[in-house]
């Protein structure tokens, strides 16, 4: 059906297994119909006839028509099991919205007027348990059609009666919506009973859950949000432990941790905390060491540029990923006076800021990256810089509330998102790298070892 009709039976808009079964069915009724109208001519005594002959003729091609009629209804039956077997959930989901959206019983949520084109639907699978619904713009405006993820969302039942829309997504050009829906029930966690199963094999690829992963060759500097006891800080330690598990290469890896706080991090070895005397000469040299090793690093991969007459990745360079993780971002940039002293004119706001932005910026082609975590979301002025903010590809908001989600994320990206009650380690995430553009929930690793001792381990087994 390509045009909408108040009354388009409602056939229309079923499956086309469903369709075959009404037409199998009609077809055997009226097989039943022809072969009993066949046995009631051949009922007739032929004495009361005065051409027994042709009754016998008529009889007989009822019955051929009342057979041929029950042997298309049994054909009619076994191309929808077959057809119903064959279908796919992409298929099925496909239909189950475009009745949903242009079946008038189910309330014209797109306002269609008799005789209307209707905007083309498409739907394919991305993921364990999640798909992506296109919804072209015909004779709707596109705004119309980015308000329906409700509707798609009521629209599914049966086996999908779990999935809903989580994000919506208008084309640059305006010629169609992309809705996400996802099953909202599936654990997709990842559960670690030890360490190692947390090593990836690929330097470059760190796992968030099954379907999730941070893939730094495509996306960049992490800025991570939430509030204490969100789980933000473990999280971050099971992105970091995947580092360590790589181990160092030979060209100045790192994964350098600032705690500003004087926390549980600053007891593990090779953390970098405060001075003795509560200044941050420490945290500067600290940075300094990463900047330096971003630039030794760009420059092997530019003399490896050079001899093979092409670009160089820093991963098939065969190098490590390097992280510099500064925990509590906000309080690290308090420890500095916001004017330079003469006698120490290096020791200040200014020269803090611009290592980590010079990190931020340069930093990715080498295999370098920052990972900010803030408290707050909401926190803006003197806090996170607007131009680093706006540096982070990839975005990790822990127990979310959509007040602070907008302040990280455009408002339109977290619309669709679900409202609920997040535990510890339940997150909204995005990166930047093609697969996790949108913004989805994820549930970083349930490590059940011991988290802080196995990092300590780790870490003297890096820097040995």
């Amino acid at each position: 059906m390509l045009y909408f009709s108040k009354d388009a039976p409602r056939l229309a808009f079923v499956t086309p297994s469903v369709q075959l079964v009404a037409l199998g069915v009609a077809l055997f009724l009226s097989g039943l119909g022809a072969q009993g109208l066949a046995l009631a001519l051949e009922s007739i005594p032929p004495n009361l006839l005065d051409d027994p002959g042709t009754l016998i003729e008529i009889s007989s091609a009822f019955r051929n028509v009342g057979a041929a009629l029950l042997a298309s209804a049994s054909l009619a039956t076994v191309l929808a099991l077959v057809i119903r077997w064959k279908a796919t959930d992409s298929q099925r989901m496909r239909i189950m919205v475009r009745r949903g959206l242009f079946d008038y019983s189910m309330g014209n949520p797109l306002h269609l007027k008799e005789g209307e084109r209707l905007p083309s639907v498409r739907c394919r699978e991305t993921g364990l348990g999640s798909y992506e619904i296109v919804v072209g713009v015909a004779a709707s405006r596109v705004e119309d059609i980015s308000n329906v993820s409700s509707s798609i969302s009521a629209s599914l039942s049966g086996r999908f009666e779990s999935f809903a829309v989580t994000q919506t997504d208008i084309d640059v050009a305006f010629n169609s919506v992309t809705f996400a829906v996802e099953d909202v029930t599936i654990d997709r966690s990842l559960y670690c009973d030890s360490v190692e199963d947390l090593r990836s094999g690929k330097p470059h690829i760190l796992a968030v859950q099954r379907g999730a992963s941070i893939d730094l060759s495509t996306s960049g500097s992490m800025l991570v949000a939430g509030k204490t006891r969100s789980g933000k800080t473990t999280g971050i330690i099971a992105l970091l432990l995947q580092a360590l598990l790589a181990g160092p290469d030979d060209h100045s890896s790192r994964v350098t941790i600032i705690d500003p706080k004087r926390a549980e991090l600053s007891q593990l070895p090779h953390v970098v905390t405060l001075d003795a005397d509560g200044g941050g000469r420490a945290v500067l040299d600290a940075l300094r060491d990463f900047a330096d090793s971003v630039t030794e690093r760009q420059a092997y991969l530019n003399t490896l540029a050079r001899e093979r007459g092409d670009a160089v990745k820093w991963w098939d360079a065969g190098l490590h990923v390097s992280l510099l993780f500064i925990d509590e971002y906000v309080s690290a940039r308090t420890i500095f006076p916001p004017r330079a002293s003469k006698d120490d004119p290096d020791y200040c706001l200014a020269t803090f800021d611009n290592l980590v932005k010079r990190i931020v910026t340069m930093g990715a082609s080498a295999g370098c990256y920052v990972i900010v975590s803030i408290a707050e979301a909401s926190v803006e002025s003197g806090g996170l810089p607007a131009m680093l903010r706006s540096a982070m590809s990839t975005k990790v908001l822990f127990r979310p509330t959509l007040p602070e989600a907008r302040l990280m994320w455009d408002a339109e990206k977290v619309r669709d998102m679900p409202a609920r009650t997040y535990g510890p380690g339940d997150a909204w995430f995005s990166s930047t790298d093609g697969i996790h553009d949108r913004v989805s929930f994820v549930h970083f690793p349930v490590m059940s070892f011991p988290v802080y001792g196995e990092m300590g381990r780790l870490l003297n087994l890096y820097y040995s």
